[in-house]
């Protein structure tokens, strides 16, 4: 699923044996970021029921693909979360390898795409993550999990 434009991510879930979704998520600012939906383990049926959503959110200088491959053979904790019953999606902030979207500006071409600080991310695109996942899960509240 989707391999060849997620590559670094499809391995890991496919490593681990996992059913995922990409989820197009836009900013208020006019960003589009991509947010992975783990759905559960390839081959099980999905259950109707969620221990609650939870958004996974990486550090500086990485993506959410990192959340997953940088543990090598470990299983990271956002799979044991999805194992354990909650429905877990996984962010990538603007300018990320999975987030260059943006509704008028090319990253590839457009300076003013990249006129971004780091506040921005947690001021529009945390938001509109969490508001996206909390649109599709039906949930008031969802946990939050980041570093930085």
């Amino acid at each position: 699923m989707n391999d060849a434009t997620y590559p670094r991510f499809a391995d890991a879930m496919t490593k681990f044996g996992y059913d995922w979704e990409p989820m197009t998520v836009t900013t208020d600012d006019d960003y589009i970021l991509t947010t992975f939906h783990i759905k559960g383990k390839t081959g099980e049926e999905l259950t109707a029921t969620s221990a609650g959503s939870v958004l996974v959110q990486h550090g500086d200088n990485e993506d959410g693909a990192e959340w997953i491959s940088a543990y090598g053979d470990e299983q990271h904790f956002a799979l044991k979360l999805v194992d354990a019953g909650y429905d877990v999606y996984i962010g990538n902030n603007r300018g990320t390898e999975y987030s260059w979207g943006h509704k008028t500006l090319d990253a590839a071409k457009d300076n003013e795409y990249w006129n971004f600080h780091w506040g921005h991310m947690g001021l529009y695109d945390d938001r509109a993550n969490i508001d996206a996942i909390k649109k599709v899960s039906g949930e008031d509240k969802i946990f939050y999990v980041g570093y930085s």
